[in-house]
């Protein structure tokens, strides 16, 4: 009997004198469900990772030159810029400049917190919306499986419109604003942040389109019976809505241009000169893998959702996606709010069913050691230009022309960063500020040998040419007596013209 009684003994846990296990114990088994994570949540982690590691890989090109530039000038000067000081085509030409507010934090940021900031209002921005559709995705009924499956699908889309530029921003403004929206759903008191929201983003990029479109769209709802069926809406509430949209319209008037900032910002998404010369407003070149797989791929999910699936979706949200859909087909710069968008209905759809993956203890070090490669990883330093590829930034041409006088004539691309080493252009990405005027067909025309570039150069007294090699206009002027290869390197040329005009 004692023998058995002693060998019970041994067989049960140290226990402390109040009965319970000793501190080391615990402290392990915290430690434990602290790594222990779902390895959903894990892919989350290192989608995130792998926005901010493009925005450090990729380096600074096109518009963000510009954009730091007229940021610079507003703050040196303590007033907007409401007139061109960039151009010798345009000089004081008015200009509604609609990304005031995203200009002045952008340099203000640079200016505070060194280059990294441009990291900070790109990856940053993006890896935000991204964690803020996971939060959206997962309140809508996803299991973490399949919000994770979805969290690739919208990170493969952001990633196509990753770069220090508003629109980053903007993905993440209509992240939040879709959340407040399924928020105000059970609660309406959270409709009184969206006109807030929309405030912000009115001073910051003309997106903020897309947001009242999306508050009018659900004030239609709230008229549309709920039909019995596998698409169903999820009004809010009649008179919420109602002031909602009209106080978030009221809120967008408060920038330096009031009410004339939404005609403008309209006018200018609809621009035939957009389409003509900027890629991102030209519908997506399906030979791409990346564009094939983000916008086919959850088009075609939203699809086998409504034929096959069972669960109800919102049709409000569908509504959203199918609309963004055509927009993307027209331009290719809708494709992160497409991809956000879709992925925000299907998180409704279980196609996974029971998702019975267990957490592990291997899985917060395995986040740990892959999102640490991904940001530690050899990359540009922080605001370095992008200077490779035929579009490269040319850094060493321009520091050539900084050190001589005279006229330049450049690309539409390189012209951003002539204005932000202040050197006077052309033309630069400002397409906007050259409607009603001749200077951009003029420069198509130019770099199109389609007028005599001579004739033009003589006009305007320009002494110096950088443009890309191999191209026409480049050929031209090496087979010109009037002109001579001053200065060459990366992708960029720079003739000078012999003689006076």
């Amino acid at each position: 009997m004692l023998d058995q009684a002693g060998a019970k003994q041994q067989q049960r846990p140290t226990m402390t004198l109040g009965g319970h296990a000793p501190a080391g114990s615990r402290r392990l088994a915290r430690l434990r469900v602290l790594l222990s994570l779902h390895p959903g949540v894990v892919v989350v982690a290192i989608a995130c990772a792998a926005l901010v590691r493009q925005a450090m890989h990729d380096g600074l090109a096109g518009d963000v030159f510009y954009e730091v530039a007229s940021g610079r000038w507003m703050l040196a000067h303590h007033a907007l810029l409401r007139h061109d000081v960039f151009t010798y085509s345009v000089p004081g030409r008015p200009w509604l400049d609609e990304e005031w507010g995203f200009q002045v934090l952008l340099a203000w940021l640079v200016a505070h917190l060194g280059p990294v900031a441009y990291w900070l209002v790109s990856g940053g921005a993006c890896a935000g919306a991204v964690l803020t559709a996971t939060l959206l995705w997962r309140r809508g009924g996803a299991g973490w499986l399949w919000a994770a499956t979805l969290v690739v699908i919208a990170t493969g889309g952001v990633s196509v419109g990753l770069s220090p530029r508003p629109q980053d921003l903007s993905y993440l403004f209509f992240v939040v604003l879709l959340l407040l929206l399924a928020l105000a759903r059970q609660q309406a008191a959270w409709l009184l942040a969206v006109p807030a929201l929309i405030l912000v983003w009115a001073n910051l990029h003309g997106s903020f389109l897309l947001a009242l479109a999306i508050v009018a769209l659900e004030l239609v709802w709230s008229f549309v019976p709920a039909p019995s069926g596998r698409l169903a809406p999820w009004p809010l509430p009649r008179r919420p809505a109602a002031l909602c949209l009209m106080a978030s319209v009221l809120l967008s008037f408060a920038n330096p241009n009031g009410p004339r900032l939404l005609v403008y910002a309209f006018s200018v998404s609809t621009s035939p000169q957009l389409t003509s010369l900027i890629s991102e407003w030209q519908s997506p070149n399906f030979h791409s893998p990346l564009l094939l797989l983000v916008i086919v791929g959850p088009a075609l999910l939203l699809f086998s959702s409504l034929a096959f699936g069972r669960s109800t979706l919102d049709l409000g949200e569908v509504v959203l996606a199918t609309a963004l859909l055509v927009a993307t087909l027209h331009a290719v710069r809708f494709t992160p709010y497409f991809d956000l968008a879709a992925c925000t209905a299907l998180a409704r759809w279980q196609p996974l069913g029971h998702e019975a993956l267990p957490t592990n203890v291997l899985s917060a070090p395995a986040a740990l050691a892959v999102v640490a490669a991904l940001l530690a990883g050899p990359h540009p330093s922080a605001g370095a230009p992008q200077v490779s590829g035929p579009l490269g930034t040319p850094v060493a041409a321009t520091d050539y022309l900084v050190r001589h006088n005279g006229r330049v004539f450049t690309t539409y691309w390189w012209g951003d960063y002539l204005d932000y080493r202040g050197i006077q252009v052309f033309v630069d990405g400002r397409t906007d500020i050259y409607s009603g005027t001749p200077v951009l067909a003029t420069y198509m025309k130019v770099a199109r040998l389609e007028v005599d570039p001579d004739r033009f150069f003589a006009r305007w007294g320009i002494r110096w040419v950088m443009w890309q090699k191999g191209a026409a206009l480049t050929t031209y002027l090496a087979n010109d007596a009037r002109w001579s290869e001053a200065f060459a390197a990366g992708g960029a040329a720079v003739f000078e013209h012999r003689g006076r005009w």
